[in-house]
C-alpha cells in the first residue's frame, strides 16, 4: 500500500512540475539553512567537552565586592593550586595556568635565524595529565617537570626543525617583554582540536614563572594565573563550594575574595556573570540561532501549505472522482501526505548538496572549522526531522483537500468556509510576521555592529599602527621614536607597555596595594595599568579632562600618574589633581585625568 501511494505521489509530482519545483526550492533552502545552523549550534555545544576528565574538571573562580557589585574573576592567587591539592581531600589534581594569548603578550621564539611570535602558557607539571591534549612526543608526566623545558606545537616544530621528531632535545630562545630564556624542547603536542577554547602554541613550566619571571606570584596578595582542579568522583560540588568559599583566608586573613568552582567545559557557553550570578554568555546566541532555525523551517512548511492549498481547485475533480469510485478519506489523506513527505525527502537531498557547497563560505563567515560527518545518529535525526517536516507541511493540505463532498465537487458547488479562509489567511499572516521578525532582527544586529564600529572610543584609532618593540628597536627605543617623529608623514609616535585594549595588565601587575585618600578597608577596584612614554595621549588623540599630560618639560615623571574618569569615580576622589596615591608602596602624584 505504501509503495502504491509513493508511486501515485511521484506521478502527481511529475504532472505538476511547476508547483513541485517551487515547493522543492522553498523546503530545500529552509532545510539547508536550518542544517547549517544546527552544525554551528552543535559545534558551539561541543567546546571543551573532549577532555577525558570533563565531568571532574573545574575552574576555580574568585568573587569580590567592587563598587557595590559582586564581581567574578578568573585570575586567582599564585599558590592557590598547590594549597588546594594539599589541604582539600576532594581535590584529585590541581594546576595553575597563565595564558599569553593577547597579541601584545605573545612571546618570540627563536632558533638560529628564525623567529616566530606565538601565544602560549605557563602551566603546572600536571597540565597534560589533567587536560586531554595528546602528546606526539614526550611523556605527559615529565614534559613540564623541568623548569627549563618547553613543549611546542607541531607547526612550530616543523617551522624551526623540519619535523616534530627533530625538535625534541633542541634548545630555543624564548623572549617576552625583555625577558629571555634558553629552553629545551621536551615534547611536541598534537594539533589542538578546533572545539578547544584554550589556544596556545607552546607550554612552559609554571616554576620558571615563579622563580625567575614573576616571583610576586608566590604571594597570596597577588592574582594572575587561572586555577583548575580535578575533583574526585562522587564529590558534591555544592558542598565543596561551601567549603572552599573562604579558603584563601587560611593564608591571607585580609583577603576580600571568596572562591567557587564551575565546570570547565561550561565556561565557553556560560562565561558571563552579573553581580556574582551566572547570567548567560554565548549560550544566548546558541538559543537565539536555534530559534531562528526553527522559524526558518516553520516558514518553509507554511509556504508549502499555502502553495498546496492555493492550487487545491486544480485537484478538486481528482478528489471527487476518487471518492466516487470508492476511495476513503483516509486513503486520500495518505496520498497527499505521501506527496508531501516525498517532496520533503527530495528537498533533504537538495539541501545536503547545498550545505556541502555552502559550508566553506559558512566556515569563513563564522570562523569555524566545521566538517560534515554523517554518523548513524545524525542520519537518523535528519530522517526523523525530514519526516516530521513532511507530515507537518502536508497535514493541512491533506485534510483540507480530502474534506470536500464528492457530489458538490463534481457539480462545481464547492465554497470555502469562513474557517478555512481564516486558517489560510492566518498561515499567510504568521508567515509574514515571522519573516518580518527575522528581517528586523538582522537590521538590529546590523545597527549594533555599525554602532560598535562608529562609537567614540575616547581615542582616535584611525591611521594608528602598533607593533612590538624587539631586537634593535627595543634596545634603542628612544632613538627609534625620535627618528619616527622626524619622518615625513608621521604625525606622532610614542610607546606603551601593552595595548590599551587588551589584557587586564602586565605580567606581575596587581590590583592589590593601591591606596588612595578615603579608601575604605573593603574597597576593591580593578585597575588596568599601563606604563607609557611621553606623547602617548597626544599620539592617540586622547583628551585631558583635568590637569595635564606627561611631558619632559616637568622633569622626571616616574612618580606621577594619570587616571581616567572611571577610575576617579570608582575611588570617589573629589579633587584628584594634586592628590597622592600609593601604587605598591610608592607615592604617586595625580597630575591629570583623561576622558574615558
Amino acid at each position: 500500500m505504501l509503495q502504491h501511494h509513493l508511486l501515485i505521489a511521484f506521478r502527481n509530482l511529475q504532472r505538476h512540475k511547476g508547483s513541485f519545483f517551487i515547493n522543492l526550492i522553498g523546503l530545500s533552502t529552509g532545510l539547508a539553512c536550518a542544517f547549517l545552523i544546527y552544525l554551528w549550534v552543535m559545534d558551539e555545544k561541543s567546546f571543551d567537552k573532549f577532555h577525558q576528565k570533563d565531568q571532574q574538571l573545574f575552574q576555580v573562580m574568585e568573587m569580590s565586592k567592587e563598587a557595590g557589585n559582586t564581581v567574578v574573576h578568573k585570575a586567582t592567587q599564585g599558590p592557590l593550586a598547590a594549597a588546594m591539592l594539599k589541604d582539600l581531600p576532594e581535590v584529585e589534581a590541581a594546576v595553575p595556568v597563565l595564558s599569553l594569548q593577547d597579541d601584545d603578550m605573545k612571546a618570540q621564539l627563536k632558533y638560529g635565524d628564525k623567529a616566530i611570535h606565538s601565544s602560549g602558557l605557563f602551566a603546572g607539571k600536571d597540565f597534560f595529565s589533567i587536560f586531554s591534549f595528546p602528546l606526539l612526543l614526550g611523556n605527559k608526566q615529565q614534559v613540564l617537570a623541568n623548569k627549563n623545558s618547553i613543549v611546542i606545537s607541531p607547526d612550530l616544530a616543523k617551522s624551526f626543525f623540519g619535523s616534530p621528531e627533530a625538535a625534541v632535545g633542541k634548545s630555543i630562545e624564548w623572549e617576552i617583554l625583555g625577558d629571555k630564556k634558553n629552553l629545551t624542547v621536551s615534547g611536541v603536542f598534537a594539533p589542538l582540536p578546533a572545539n578547544n577554547s584554550m589556544k596556545f602554541g607552546f607550554a612552559m613550566t609554571y616554576d620558571i614563572l615563579l622563580s625567575e619571571l614573576v616571583p610576586s606570584f608566590k604571594l597570596w596578595t597577588n592574582e594572575g594565573p587561572a586555577t583548575y582542579v580535578v575533583l574526585k568522583p562522587g564529590t558534591d560540588v555544592e558542598k565543596f563550594n561551601a567549603k572552599v568559599s573562604g579558603f584563601v583566608k587560611n593564608y591571607n586573613k585580609e583577603t576580600l575574595f571568596n572562591l567557587f568552582v564551575r565546570p570547565y567545559s561550561s565556561a565557553y557557553l556560560y562565561g558571563q556573570y552579573e553581580n556574582g550570578k551566572q547570567a548567560g554568555g554565548r549560550i544566548e546566541y546558541v538559543k537565539l540561532f536555534s530559534l531562528v532555525a526553527l522559524f526558518i523551517v516553520l516558514i518553509a512548511c507554511i509556504n508549502f501549505m499555502n502553495l498546496s492549498t492555493a492550487r487545491a481547485s486544480r485537484r478538486l475533480k481528482e478528489v471527487g472522482i476518487k471518492k466516487v469510485v470508492g476511495s476513503s478519506r483516509r486513503a486520500l489523506v495518505l496520498q497527499f501526505l505521501s506527496e508531501a513527505v516525498l517532496t520533503t525527502f527530495l528537498s533533504l537531498v537538495v539541501a545536503c548538496f547545498l550545505v556541502a557547497a555552502l559550508l566553506p563560505v559558512f566556515n569563513s563567515v563564522t570562523g569555524k572549522e566545521i566538517n560534515i560527518s554523517i554518523t548513524p545518529q545524525l542520519a537518523g535525526l535528519l530522517l526523523v526531522i525530514t519526516l516530521l517536516t513532511g507530515l507537518f507541511a502536508g497535514s493541512y493540505p491533506a485534510f483540507y483537500l480530502s474534506s470536500f463532498n464528492p457530489i458538490a465537487v463534481l457539480k462545481g458547488r464547492v465554497r470555502n468556509s469562513v474557517g478555512e479562509l481564516l486558517a489560510r489567511k492566518g498561515l499567510v499572516v504568521f508567515q509574514f510576521v515571522v519573516s518580518l521578525v527575522l528581517i528586523v532582527a538582522v537590521l538590529v544586529v546590523y545597527q549594533q555592529v555599525d554602532y560598535v564600529q562608529s562609537k567614540n572610543l575616547g581615542y582616535d584609532k584611525a591611521n594608528v599602527l602598533t607593533f612590538e618593540k624587539e631586537g634593535a628597536v627595543a634596545k634603542n627605543s628612544q632613538s627609534f621614536l625620535e627618528e619616527l617623529r622626524r619622518t615625513p608623514g608621521i604625525q606622532g609616535a610614542s610607546a606603551i607597555q601593552q595595548s590599551i585594549v587588551q589584557g587586564r595588565g602586565s605580567i606581575g601587575a596587581s590590583t592589590y596595594g593601591i591606596e588612595w585618600p578615603g579608601k575604605a578597608k573593603n574597597d576593591v577596584v580593578d585597575f588596568i595599568i599601563r606604563a607609557v612614554d611621553f606623547d602617548l595621549l597626544e599620539t592617540l588623540g586622547m583628551k585631558i579632562a583635568e590637569g595635564r599630560t606627561f611631558s619632559p618639560e616637568f622633569g622626571a615623571e616616574t612618580p606621577k600618574v594619570i587616571f581616567n574618569e572611571a577610575a576617579i569615580k570608582a575611588m570617589g576622589l573629589q579633587n584628584p589633581v594634586g592628590a597622592t596615591v600609593k601604587l605598591w608602596g610608592e607615592d604617586k602624584q595625580v597630575v591629570g585625568v583623561v576622558k574615558d
